[in-house]
């Protein structure tokens, strides 16, 4: 309501996406996350939107995405993977529905799988090998690299033309049924971010080796369907 009053017509859109725009939202595990779309978005703009959003902005949720009207729709190419995922999962809570009219081509969506899983891979191996014994930062690399290999085994999926399943379970399950890794293994990792007993301080170095040994397998997977 305050977006709309400070920009009025030139408030495009603001879109809810993610878990909770199509399940039951549980705040203490799920981000609201959300994005405002308005037409001709100046430096000027951000510091009324701060204004607008004093309120929010003392919640722990993440802060709105902003995008100008242009920059939204010029933008699937560059962001394939989060568009997909929007597209999958949204709802429109003011304006215009810009997300169902939003194509996202297969080639760029591998392209940046590739560049996302490498680059995955690269922070893993540079972390072993400058802390592979300080058993905080293997266990930050654990839970952050089972993070992004979530994110990314949705995006995987969709290049082969796979239905991608709500649950995280189920699109891991899917995607080491197809690339051939194991997916007790990533399961574990999974839920090791919620709960640390899952692996013990003096795993944590072997772990984090066998989840750069599973990115490295997935990289060269994302790698043959570009050839």
């Amino acid at each position: 309501e305050n977006l709309k009053k400070t920009f009025g017509e030139r408030l495009t859109s603001v879109i809810l996406y993610g878990s909770c725009a199509v399940e039951g939202c549980d705040t203490s595990k799920s981000d609201i996350n959300s994005i405002v779309v308005i037409d001709g978005l100046n430096g000027n703009d951000l510091e009324k939107a701060n204004i607008a959003l004093k309120k929010w902005l003392k919640t722990e949720n993440p802060l709105p995405i902003f995008f100008d009207r242009a920059e939204w729709f010029n933008s699937s190419d560059v962001y394939p993977i989060e568009y997909s995922d929007i597209k999958e999962r949204y709802r429109i809570l003011h304006g215009e529905d810009i997300v169902a009219p939003l194509q996202v081509e297969h080639r760029n969506l591998r392209h940046q799988c590739e560049y996302e899983v490498k680059n995955l891979l690269i922070k893993l191996r540079e972390t072993y090998i400058a802390e592979c014994t300080d058993s905080k930062t293997l266990e930050t690399a654990i839970k952050s690299g089972s993070k992004t290999l979530i994110a990314l085994s949705r995006a995987i999926l969709r290049l082969t033309n796979e239905s991608v399943p709500a649950k995280h379970e189920e699109v891991i399950n899917h995607l080491a049924a197809k690339v051939g890794i194991d997916g007790e293994f990533l399961l574990k990792t999974l839920a090791f971010r919620k709960d640390k007993k899952v692996f013990s301080k003096k795993e944590y170095g072997e772990i984090v080796k066998k989840l750069i040994d599973t990115t490295d397998f997935i990289l060269k997977y994302v790698d043959k369907l570009g050839k």
